[in-house]
């Protein structure tokens, strides 16, 4: 099966930008890049990636776009602005010049202020990644579903996508957590313009996590989101906390073996072309 990886990192930590990485962590804190990733998923018809903003500066994007410029394999990139800098719409207008680059994601999880999205100084960049037809990963945590939801639904034309399943928390959750995120993840999956990621899971499952424990996630996005609406990444390197990549993709390919044959290649290869508007 053809597969585009709709969600992967690589970086440099001695570059000096990623604030949120442990230093004293070996798995993270180390230099990820082409030449590893195609070692490590060797197992599987890895065709294209999509590479992910994991740093807030504007030099990180640029890293990466230099990156994809190298590699026939990265087939665009998830680039980082400063949402409250109104200077920073002219260098939005810069990165989408360049043919690789997709779309923007603020790091929102790390926002102390849940309701940092909803700054109406960001309607222009808002309307700008939609004139200039790019993206928006929503990269949060259940309790900014229903601020998505307002944005997704203020912006019916932006293309908008849930990072992680919105990271719902797996390890020892509580029902009335799972039915918070299920009702948020409802809403949001009746929005034309909302796509959701299948990615990120076993970071949020505990470490001794089985496929069993993701299943009722699974279950409840298939519900909601359908194959036309879900995109599979890796989260590689992050992944590496919990499995490696083979063991992740290997995970989610037992978690859809009821699916049909095109089901799994919507979710594997042609959502993730359709989204982001891949010329490939």
């Amino acid at each position: 099966m053809k597969v585009i990886d709709s969600h992967q990192h690589f970086w440099d930590p001695s570059r000096g930008d990623y604030h949120w990485m442990p230093k004293d962590n070996p798995i993270l804190n180390q230099k990820y890049e082409v030449k590893d990733l195609i070692q490590v998923s060797d197992s599987i018809d890895l065709h294209k990636t999509v590479l992910v903003q994991a740093a807030a500066t504007n030099a990180e994007t640029e890293y990466m776009l230099n990156i994809a410029e190298g590699s026939d394999l990265v087939c665009g990139v998830i680039g980082w602005v400063n949402f409250e800098d109104q200077n920073q719409l002219e260098q939005l207008k810069i990165f989408s010049k360049h043919p690789k680059f997709l779309g923007v994601r603020p790091m929102i999880q790390d926002i102390p202020d849940e309701n940092w999205v909803l700054n109406k100084n960001f309607d222009t960049f808002f309307k700008n990644i939609i004139n200039l037809d790019l993206s928006f990963d929503a990269l949060g945590f259940p309790v900014h579903l229903e601020n998505f939801y307002k944005i997704a639904t203020k912006y019916p034309y932006l293309r908008f996508i849930i990072d992680h399943l919105m990271k719902p928390k797996i390890c020892n959750n509580k029902q009335e957590e799972f039915i918070h995120w299920q009702k948020g993840m409802n809403k949001l999956s009746k929005l034309e313009n909302v796509y959701c990621k299948f990615s990120g899971m076993v970071t949020e499952a505990c470490e001794n996590w089985t496929e069993q424990d993701l299943k009722p996630y699974v279950d409840e996005i298939l519900n909601l989101f359908t194959d036309k609406k879900i995109l599979w990444g890796s989260d590689w390197p992050v992944c590496n906390l919990r499995t490696n990549y083979s063991g992740w993709y290997n995970a989610a390919t037992n978690l859809l073996k009821d699916l049909s044959i095109d089901e799994k290649q919507n979710i594997f290869y042609n959502n993730a072309k359709k989204f982001y508007k891949l010329k490939i």
